[in-house]
């Protein structure tokens, strides 16, 4: 019996050192991990902003896209490609004013009555047309862009939201 008692403190000291040996190797590891994650997420702040896309149909139907991550350096056009994806957005470049005309955003759009227009919304609290093509503009980090689904008729005078 005595041997038996021996075996099994054996066999219990040895579980335990293997218990405690898995968790020590499991929290090194979560350790390193999260250092890794805490760099990755410094470079993520470093070469990307945030910025709050609104595409305004012009019938109602508003699809807020609230604090986007977007790299640094992206243009609205770029913007807009990543973050609705460039199969959802239909335009035509025209080289000799480097600029790009949208057609359409989500499958809407190919009206001649109506177009798609860029817009900036102002600390000051006013929406402004852009003044020069969305790939040209270079939105700031926390800035709100709107794309705005509008009458032609009506370009640039009602606003977004």
């Amino acid at each position: 019996m005595t041997r038996n008692y021996k075996s099994i403190t054996l066999l219990l000291v040895a579980l335990a050192v293997l218990s405690f040996s898995s968790a020590l190797y499991m929290y090194n590891d979560y350790r390193i991990l999260d250092q890794n994650y805490q760099a990755m997420q410094g470079n993520i702040d470093d070469s990307s902003i945030n910025i709050d896309l609104i595409v305004d149909f012009g019938n109602g139907t508003i699809l807020y896209f609230n604090q986007t991550r977007i790299p640094v350096g992206f243009s609205m056009y770029n913007s807009t490609e990543f973050i609705i994806g460039e199969n959802n957005m239909d335009s035509t470049y025209y080289s000799e004013f480097n600029a790009y005309f949208v057609n359409s955003l989500l499958g809407t759009g190919d009206n001649p009555d109506f177009a798609w227009s860029a817009w900036q919304y102002q600390e000051c609290c006013n929406w402004e047309l852009l003044e020069i093509s969305s790939n040209l503009y270079i939105p700031k980090d926390g800035q709100v862009i709107a794309w705005y689904y509008q009458d032609v008729d009506e370009f640039g005078r009602n606003n977004p939201n």
